[in-house]
């Protein structure tokens, strides 16, 4: 495993879907709950509604589709069916074993710590509130931020302006090769590949980590290689 003994930036910015904790697994979860509330089809079934990425990846206009693609949409129905899969959604949420540990172990280096999510604001703060690990975090910039989807580098500009900080003043934390890595690396800034919880369903299979990207196969890997 490489290490990086000497740190030469200010802060380190974290994905956090599949980052920070396991969304795909949540995201099945509420899957499951949302068929079996809806009494028709499965939750493989459903998770592929959110996967064509025609609305946005947790939008429920996918569950309304599914719905009616099985004849069983109603007001009331959507709205309990929303409410199982949210429930079951968050109830799966379990931060990854360690990460709790990064990040204090990186806060008490000195490191402002911030997230940068294709998630809407909102839901990544409610999902950071429930883990616990909100707290740690200086910034967190959503999608609605700044109206851009990653690999676009709005996102990550803004995280590094509101800290006031250089691309070469900051490392960033992520679990897409292409969504993240790349374009942070074209960037300037220092990037961890996440491998553990790469589980990118839209990252071709052949798409190879770039040279010179630290790669952490646990979290804990993530502390090792940029504390100083």
């Amino acid at each position: 495993m490489q290490t990086l003994l000497s740190a030469p930036f200010k802060a380190v910015l974290f994905d956090m879907d599949n980052t920070l904790f396991d969304f795909v697994e949540a995201m099945k979860k509420g899957c499951d709950a949302a068929a079996a509330s809806v009494g028709e089809g499965t939750g493989e079934e459903l998770l592929s509604y959110y996967l064509r990425w025609k609305y946005h990846f947790e939008d429920h206009t996918n569950l309304q589709d599914f719905m009616m693609a099985h004849n069983r949409f109603s007001v009331e129905k959507y709205f309990e069916a929303v409410g199982a899969f949210d429930e079951a959604k968050m109830n799966c949420l379990t931060a990854y074993p360690g990460i709790e540990g990064v990040l204090t172990g990186l806060r008490d280096a000195g490191y402002r710590l911030g997230v940068v999510t294709d998630a809407f604001s909102y839901a990544a703060e409610l999902r950071l509130e429930h883990l616990g690990l909100k707290s740690y975090f200086d910034v967190i910039v959503g999608y609605d931020t700044t109206g851009y989807k990653k690999p676009h580098f709005a996102p990550f500009e803004c995280a590094l302006d509101l800290l006031g900080l250089a691309p070469h003043e900051a490392a960033y934390v992520g679990d897409s090769i292409r969504r993240d890595i790349e374009p942070v690396k074209s960037l300037g800034m220092t990037a961890v590949y996440a491998k553990y919880g790469d589980r990118n369903f839209f990252d071709h299979p052949s798409l190879a980590c770039p040279q010179k990207v630290l790669v952490a196969d646990t979290p804990l890997d993530i502390l090792r290689l940029l504390r100083p």
